[in-house]
């Protein structure tokens, strides 16, 4: 992939749990670290998606968010503002 190209990560939000969270981590690291994408857009403030921000940012893959992906009335919303501004 280029840098030009993105990779946009859309979840339904029902994983609640730490082991969600978990599961999702591992299963970006396992994907971005294939096949790196230039970048990730997230759409929500899912678990799933904070799990995307981590593992991009670590990684140093750009992250960019939606407005609903960075909503200041949650918790992972304000993480993801943070870590996409990062």
């Amino acid at each position: 992939m280029t840098l030009a190209q993105k990779r946009e990560v859309k979840t339904d939000g029902s994983e609640a749990s730490a082991a969600g969270l978990a599961r999702h981590l591992i299963a970006f690291a396992a994907e971005f670290g294939s096949e790196p994408p230039g970048s990730v857009v997230l759409t929500d403030d899912s678990d799933a998606a904070l799990a995307a921000a981590l593992v991009a940012t670590k990684m140093l893959i750009a992250v960019e968010a939606t407005v609903s992906a960075s909503d200041p009335a949650s918790l992972n919303g304000r993480l993801i503002k943070q870590l996409a501004a990062a």
